[in-house]
């Protein structure tokens, strides 16, 4: 997909336009799929790089402080990428009670009249937060592994911070997203 493309699909998400429902719902999936073949090739080539105990937890600083087996590093890795990639929320969304549902005007906005759309949007909505969070991890996940590769085992705590600070910037967007679709009802 050109990048014009996607930027024309991904601005036209965010203003609440749907002539193309399928292309926004098939695209967060897209990357996904992406996401998840990027990060095996990552692992089948840093497995077998990686010394057989890895720094698996890092303080602010970056300095490694717990560790664990390469195996369950790498099981831990791909198991919450396999779980983050989930797009079962919409299905578990629909079983739902109303009153289960935390959503600002949630009595209106999940009515019979407007059950059905509301959802689909939810669908979309979580399926991109699903697409950050899984790049987030890949990204952590690739400075933890060069950090282990690196005899003093330290992780780079400046390009952690801004990755961070970039996913936060995300939600608070994401959030705005949110409130502005489902204003005060008429």
């Amino acid at each position: 997909m050109p990048p014009l493309l996607f930027g024309l699909i991904i601005t036209k998400y965010f203003q609440g336009v749907y002539d193309d429902e399928i292309t926004l719902v098939k695209l967060p999936l897209y990357i996904v799929l992406f996401l998840l073949g990027l990060a095996i090739a990552q692992s089948i080539y840093f497995y077998p790089l990686l010394p057989d105990i890895v720094g698996s937890h890092f303080d602010a600083a970056g300095k490694a402080n717990g560790s664990s087996s390469k195996l369950g590093y790498f099981i831990t890795y791909l198991v919450s990428l396999a779980i983050t990639s989930s797009f079962t929320l919409f299905l578990i969304l629909k079983l739902l009670p109303t009153s289960a549902i935390n959503l600002p005007h949630r009595e209106y906005w999940l009515s019979d009249e407007q059950r059905e759309q509301t959802l689909s949007f939810f669908n979309v909505h979580m399926s991109w937060f699903g697409v950050a969070t899984m790049g987030l991890m890949i990204a952590i996940f690739h400075l933890t592994f060069l950090a282990n590769l690196n005899p003093i085992k330290n992780l780079d705590s400046g390009i952690t911070w801004a990755l961070l600070g970039a996913f936060f910037a995300f939600i608070a967007w994401w959030i705005v997203v949110l409130l502005r679709r489902f204003p005060a009802p008429p």
